[in-house]
């Protein structure tokens, strides 16, 4: 069976049911009519969580731990060149602030 064929017949089975439904609430009363829609509202929404989770735990995969990379040995370091100060320098005579160490200590001076 091709899957058109599949789904004009799924979407017949659905109508249909629907319309059974619908004849039979019609012809209940509406105190009755209320019991079958709460009943069949339950049920619906029992089945529908069930296929969520089932889904969701089916969509939740681990992914396989990968092979740890072999250890790459380092290189040796190079010896530290001394570096040239900038030139002109650090210059902060425009600056409205200066921080002074690591302790987040700002020095104003206006």
């Amino acid at each position: 069976m091709s899957r058109t064929v599949k789904m004009i017949l799924a979407v017949m089975l659905l109508v249909t049911g629907i319309t059974g439904l619908v004849v039979l609430l019609g012809g209940e009363g509406l105190d009755r009519a209320e019991k079958w829609v709460s009943i069949v509202g339950v049920t619906a929404s029992v089945v529908l969580s069930g296929l969520g989770l089932t889904v969701s735990w089916l969509a939740w995969r681990r992914p396989a731990p990968a092979e740890p990379a072999p250890a790459a040995v380092p290189a040796p370091a190079p010896s530290p060149a001394p570096v040239p100060a900038p030139v002109p320098g650090v210059d902060v005579r425009g600056a409205r602030g200066v921080q002074i160490g690591d302790h987040n200590t700002q020095h104003n001076t206006f």
